[in-house]
């Protein structure tokens, strides 16, 4: 039995066919940015147009959520929302347009001059403990899936290019190095067809230049999979403009935007300071993500794997020594 097909099994095993999932599936499609298990959320000086949901501990100072959803309190969430699983801290701001959003909170509220009309209710709308498993699977499932798109890093002019030619998926694998080094970052996909950019690496940066579009492409249909870092940075020179999913990383922000949701495990501020600064402008993904759910297995079944892996990859090496 050869490694290779030991390794492809393995890996079709973790993963079963399932209905196409249009936006993001789970509780993360109703908010601008959603932060699961029992990550903290902490910034001041700035906003979310949409509403917001943590599942530990957030800290605001001056600053609004939800700033372009108008709430109304007769509905039952308020659309205009700030949901906290743990303790909330917030002072010079308020929830929704004309301030009229709601709050749920799962912990203690301290309020200095900010406003949430709508009121305050017990938390009970999200499961973030359920979605953070939720999420950590989905972004294997999505990391497993091959590449059918090119990535070019150009010397010199540190433009990163994304071809792909597919009207409904283009996949495409990046190293965190490239996207860290990259200045500007093209994407050239057909209109309405959602963009996969899985990232592979400890750490990422979105720094010193900018993102745009070619081909038909929109922000609104791509999507940034960091499979297994834990931090990414955005520092404000670099917006996205796609939504990010980042279900291992701290993501630390300085002032500048993100369009698009984040997905994550923490926000904070950059080099250890504890308040981001970074405005996250809505823009909800509307892309399809493909029809794979992932199985989730015990460790053991995740080292088996890379053992697998390893072993492939050691066995390549061998052959291509003896054929040197």
């Amino acid at each position: 039995m050869s490694s290779r097909w030991m390794y492809s099994t393995l890996t079709a095993a973790l993963l079963c066919p399932a209905a196409a999932l249009a936006a993001l599936v789970g509780p993360a499609n109703d908010y601008n940015v959603f932060v699961f298990g029992t990550g903290s959320f902490a910034s001041q000086f700035s906003d979310t147009e949409g509403s917001m949901a943590a599942g530990g501990n957030v800290s605001l100072n001056g600053y609004t959520v939800a700033s372009a959803i108008a709430g109304n309190p007769a509905l039952a969430p308020n659309p205009a929302r700030l949901v906290v699983g743990g303790n909330l801290q917030a002072s010079n701001g308020g929830v929704g347009v004309g301030q009229n959003g709601a709050l749920y909170v799962g912990g203690t509220t301290s309020l200095t001059s900010f406003t949430a009309t709508g009121g305050q209710f017990g938390q009970t709308l999200v499961d973030f403990s359920a979605a953070e498993t939720l999420y950590r699977d989905l972004s294997l499932g999505l990391g497993a899936l091959g590449a059918n798109g090119t990535t070019t890093l150009q010397a010199g002019s540190n433009t990163l290019t994304l071809n792909g030619s597919s009207t409904t998926l283009n996949v495409f694998s990046l190293s965190a190095a490239d996207l860290t080094a990259s200045q500007s970052v093209v994407v050239n996909a057909p209109g309405g067809s959602t963009v996969l950019v899985n990232v592979f690496g400890p750490s990422a940066t979105f720094q010193n230049g900018q993102v745009s579009f070619a081909g038909g492409a929109s922000s609104a249909y791509l999507l940034y999979n960091f499979v297994n870092a834990t931090s990414v940075l955005l520092p404000g020179s670099k917006d996205p403009r796609g939504a990010v999913l980042a279900p291992l990383a701290g993501v630390q922000g300085g002032f500048g935007a993100m369009t698009g949701q984040l997905v994550t495990g923490s926000f904070g501020g950059l080099n250890g300071a504890q308040f981001g600064n970074t405005q996250f402008n809505l823009n909800p993904f509307q892309g399809e993500l493909p029809g794979v759910t992932p199985i989730p297995l015990p460790a053991a079944g995740w080292l088996l794997l890379s053992a697998v892996a390893g072993l492939s990859m050691t066995t390549r090496r061998r052959r291509a020594r003896d054929l040197a």
